[in-house]
């Protein structure tokens, strides 16, 4: 990389102040050695949407630590949580362009860029933690990957579940059945598919950054949302939401992106152990992130949230009406993909 292009970019992330002098001359940092220890000294920038402490903040913020501790590898990782980089969307923006390093979110927002994960959004496609679990290791995983990376410019880091499954949520009554949510507007993310599910519930799709969502329903913009409880709590959407119903339709999946620029200006000697260390802190995101999918349930119970759970009969008027999507908006997924995606169910 050009030295232009390194101060360009080091200025914007206001780290230039702590690149040492050989640095500059240089142009990029190299892979620098003490004694024992190996060293990538320009500063990695990521803005994620999650909070400190959520498991898709720790399965960023932990790598620098894994790395030092089982590679003898320094980084350094400057970790903006919670948007303050921009809207969730403009994150993803700023990362393809190159203006921040790494950003994270949901497989759903990633549409507008490359519909490589464009099969996750089918509704009741992923049956639960186990399946994701399997579909995080397998080929399937692989392979699409590397088909986002070819249209977007990006290195795909590993996922990390976002939540669990989200829950239908609204401000105004109860939903037992679709025929209930008729009319509601509900926030919703940029993916064709979930925005023509929302349709067959017949809810009207209202698309809103989630930086804004809860303006969004406080003042009426929008009536509800379809969002997992860590989020709905962690960002206190219940001040402004009531009822939610476990429709069980889609399986929240996150996965990091680091630009594709960053990846290849990191010496090949840290590329292998900083993957393993990313691969190491998404486990055990995971884990925590499957424990708390229940916990904040509870939480949100304990502050007034009312969680219904439809009956057999009920669910199945959800399923059928959100299945329809897989032939209409779903229709030019490749058959083989969610072939391999059922087959780890």
């Amino acid at each position: 990389m050009s030295k232009k292009t390194f101060t360009r970019r080091a200025a914007l992330k206001t780290g230039a102040a702590a690149v040492t002098a050989g640095a500059v001359i240089t142009g990029f940092p190299a892979l620098t050695r003490s004694a024992q220890q190996k060293k990538f000294l320009k500063p990695i920038v990521a803005g994620l949407n999650g909070k400190e402490g959520d498991p898709s903040y720790t399965s960023v913020s932990d790598v620098p630590r894994i790395l030092a501790e089982k590679y003898d590898i320094e980084v350094d990782f400057q970790i903006h949580p919670s948007s303050t980089l921009g809207t969730d969307l403009s994150q993803l923006d700023a990362v393809q362009t190159g203006f921040i390093d790494i950003t994270s979110n949901v497989t759903t927002q990633f549409m507008r860029y490359n519909p490589a994960f464009a099969v996750l959004d089918l509704p009741y496609i992923v049956t639960g933690w186990d399946q994701y679990g399997r579909i995080a290791k397998a080929p399937v995983w692989q392979q699409q990957a590397a088909k986002f990376e070819q249209g977007v410019g990006v290195k795909v880091l590993p996922p990390v579940g976002a939540g669990g499954y989200r829950l239908f949520w609204n401000n105004l009554r109860q939903t037992k059945t679709p025929a209930d949510a008729a009319g509601l507007k509900i926030r919703s993310v940029q993916s064709p598919i979930v925005i023509e599910m929302l349709r067959s519930w017949g809810c009207n799709p209202t698309p809103v950054p989630w930086v804004e969502t809860y303006t969004a329903l406080q003042q009426g913009v929008a009536d509800g949302f379809h969002v997992q409880p860590i989020w709905t709590f962690k960002f206190k959407m219940y001040e402004v939401l009531k009822y939610a119903t476990e429709v069980n339709a889609i399986f929240g999946i996150q996965f990091q992106v680091m630009n594709i620029n960053t990846w290849n200006a990191i010496p090949e000697s840290i590329q292998g152990p900083m993957m393993m260390a990313f691969q190491e802190a998404a486990d055990a995101a995971n884990v925590r992130d499957r424990e708390g999918e229940d916990f904040y349930k509870d939480e949100l119970r304990k502050v007034g949230m009312e969680i219904y759970t439809p009956t057999k009969k009920e669910f199945a008027q959800w399923q059928e009406a959100a299945r329809s999507v897989w032939g209409s908006a779903g229709k030019d997924i490749d058959k083989s993909v969610i072939d391999q995606i059922i087959a780890l169910s």
